[in-house]
């Protein structure tokens, strides 16, 4: 049996080594005229392969990846497949990856509100869903941190000149109409509301369609400009706040509520999250200090009067996390003063570690 021929296209895309790749988030505006300082967050998607492969240098790119760094190396990022030198730009990855795995097994999740579900250990509790930085599966997400339009605020004169002239001034007519159907469709769902008869979105949208037409009176929408700052911003899909640079999870974390026990192999559900190493970095502020934790800069309310950077000790998070408009992860933590056993030993078995740091003292004796 014959089997049919290929097009030229087919059998290159049948034949190419090259997987698809995400386009680079942009990294955070910097002022600095020498190198930009590392990126809060990651820009590039990092790859991997098996290590046989590794071992080659096979990572599916243009060309293979030098043995020397290839062996060496379980997950890369490249910046550009083939420079004017013939070259694959490329650097390690495992500071990201391992970053992700660490986040995950600390198991903090990323909330936007203050009031999140928690897990408690009395009788007449129960697990109560609260949001994070993801809805439901029921509806939508409503968090939207992409826009097709820019940041106006942040725009400079010429930048916003020229915005208005290519992007707004030519679009007059469809805005008109844009308003004539949106004030349709807020009709007739106050009209539905005052019956208390429930409509779907698209039956509005038929009914609202089917409306005749009428024209806009701009004096009218000038009277309300929060109505008005509304249909503008709806239709150019601009952002009115600034704008968050990545998602609010990171690609970190994606658990949808905090309702849930840590279950200890001994001691079973414990009320408590879990304890997570960390030590204290060099500032101390008024407000606390700052502690290292999985990697991750986290604040503590606390001020410790030890200033030994060596001393490891146990933390648990306060309620969440959360990813601010920059793309940094804030963190808030507080620290778990461990109880002594008969021998002067913490949980962890370290001599006298806790009568140290409770009274302040380093390198010495209680």
């Amino acid at each position: 049996m014959s089997t049919k021929a290929l097009s030229p296209a087919a059998n290159l895309l049948r034949h190419s080594r090259l997987m698809s790749m995400p386009a680079p988030v942009p990294p955070p505006p910097t002022f600095s005229i020498n190198a930009p300082p590392a990126s809060p967050y990651p820009t590039l998607q990092a790859i991997t392969t098996t290590r046989s492969s590794a071992h080659r240098g096979d990572w599916g790119l243009k060309r293979g990846l030098p043995l020397k760094t290839s062996q060496k190396s379980m997950y890369v990022r490249y910046q550009d497949l083939d420079t004017i030198e013939h070259m694959t730009t490329f650097e390690s990855a495992h500071d990201d990856v391992y970053t992700v795995k660490k986040w995950q097994e600390m198991d903090i999740p990323f909330i936007k509100d203050s009031d999140f579900g928690e897990y408690s250990l009395e009788p007449r509790s129960y697990f109560q869903y609260k949001s994070t930085v993801f809805d439901d599966e029921v509806k939508a997400e409503s968090y939207k941190w992409r826009f097709k339009g820019p940041y106006v605020p942040g725009m400079g004169d010429k930048e916003l000149r020229q915005y208005i002239k290519k992007s707004i001034l030519p679009r007059k007519q469809e805005f008109y109409g844009y308003i004539v159907k949106r004030q349709n469709i807020d009709q007739l769902r106050r009209e539905y509301a005052e019956r208390n008869a429930t409509i779907s979105q698209q039956q509005l949208e038929e009914e609202a369609a089917a409306m005749p037409v009428k024209g806009v009176d701009i004096m009218a929408l000038r009277a309300d400009p929060s109505y008005l700052e509304k249909l503008v911003t709806d239709f150019l899909d601009i952002p009115v706040h600034k704008p968050h640079r990545t998602h609010t999870s990171a690609g970190l974390h994606y658990i949808r509520s905090n309702a849930y026990a840590n279950n200890d192999p001994e001691a079973g559900p414990q009320q408590q999250k879990k304890e997570l190493p960390g030590r204290q970095m060099n500032f101390q502020g008024a407000s606390g200090c700052l502690m290292g934790i999985g990697g991750i800069i986290a604040k503590s309310g606390r001020r410790t009067k030890s200033e030994d950077r060596f001393v490891v000790n146990k933390f648990r998070p306060l309620k969440g996390a959360s990813i601010n408009a920059g793309g940094k992860i804030m963190l808030d933590v507080e620290q778990v003063v461990q109880q002594p056993d008969f021998y002067g030993r913490g949980e962890s078995g370290e001599n006298i570690t806790y009568w140290r740091n409770l009274a302040g003292i380093r390198g010495g004796q209680v």
